[in-house]
């Protein structure tokens, strides 16, 4: 039996995880007065109104398995947006309310991953945020790295 992990399951928990997660619900129904949508996947085509915002959305990447390797890699990305379009400005400073927002619920989206799964956590993340090119919608996004040590015979639990 080769040892083997589909991304679908991956994304499948994280979908879960993230729509159960009071921390996101509470922050998005105070912020928002709505709780999240969560998108697996998404139509470039046709994307979501400013109306489903806050809105998370899940990518399944790609992956990296095969009997020589020692280790296996998955690759996934998780996105979001919120859209706010107030600021405040206090002795000629101004700061859009949506950069920290995005920046916070980013935050509580990766610490509800990463939590997921204590035996195969999160090896590397690479987030970032735009807040410039969208306004007044924020957008973040982060590439997550999981690496697992494949047994063969055995299947791999996420």
């Amino acid at each position: 039996m080769i040892s083997t992990l589909k991304l679908s399951d991956i994304t499948s928990k994280w979908r879960d995880a993230l729509k159960a997660s009071t921390s996101i619900q509470n922050y998005c129904s105070s912020k928002y007065n709505q709780t999240p949508k969560i998108y697996v996947g998404i139509n470039g085509k046709k994307m979501p109104a400013d109306t489903d915002c806050p809105l998370i959305i899940l990518y399944p990447g790609a992956k990296t398995e095969g009997l020589e390797l020692k280790e296996y890699t998955y690759k996934l990305t998780v996105g979001w947006i919120i859209l706010q379009n107030a600021t405040t400005t206090t002795n000629n400073i101004t700061e859009y309310s949506g950069v920290a927002e995005c920046d916070e619920l980013g935050q509580l989206i990766y610490q509800e991953l990463a939590g997921l799964s204590t035996d195969n956590p999160i090896s590397e993340m690479n987030y970032s945020i735009e807040p410039v090119a969208y306004y007044p919608r924020f957008p973040g996004r982060m590439d997550i790295t999981i690496k697992l040590t494949p047994v063969n015979g055995y299947n791999i639990e996420y």
